[in-house]
């Protein structure tokens, strides 16, 4: 059984819905009769391997706030 992604429609699979944007295995009968609305899925080659994760960076912009609070805390408050 091959994967594809459905493309234009929702279509109603093995009982549920399945919306747009679903990846769906089907058998070459099932593929052929709805190719109109389906895109293969290309078959990874590390189906074993973990998904590779995405790492967050966050970035913070100085403002002068930051500055007056910085020089202030170095200061001790005494200005």
């Amino acid at each position: 059984m091959a994967k594809y992604k459905i493309k234009n429609a929702n279509i109603l699979h093995d009982g549920k819905i399945k919306a747009i944007g679903e990846i769906i295995e089907l058998d070459d009968v099932q593929a052929k009769k709805l190719a109109h609305i389906l895109v293969p899925v290309k078959e990874s080659a590390n189906k074993d391997k973990t998904p590779a994760t995405k790492t967050e960076t966050k970035t913070k912009t100085k403002t002068k706030e930051d500055e007056t609070k910085k020089e202030e805390s170095e200061n001790g408050g005494n200005e």
